[in-house]
């Protein structure tokens, strides 16, 4: 027997977010291009969307620290 809706679905889920973990520009694409078409969404959509958006913004502040403190040591050889 074949797999159901809900199974399709999950796996297509795993699928896409091994995708957005192996390449963050598809997920920040999405966004800025959701973004930009938010006068079509609900109030709620806008939050969750904002909230998307400030998650990735964080992240990427996150990750630019951490790159920082490693061309500091390498700076300093430190590695």
């Amino acid at each position: 027997m074949g797999q159901s809706n809900a199974e399709r679905q999950r796996r297509w889920q795993e699928r896409r977010e091994a995708l957005v973990r192996a390449n963050p520009e598809v997920a920040e694409r999405e966004l800025m291009q959701a973004a930009e078409e938010c006068e079509r969404l609900s109030d709620a959509e806008r939050i969750a969307l904002a909230d998307k958006l400030a998650d990735m913004a964080n992240r990427y502040l996150w990750r630019s620290h951490e790159l920082a403190k490693l061309a500091m040591r390498v700076r300093h050889r430190e590695t």
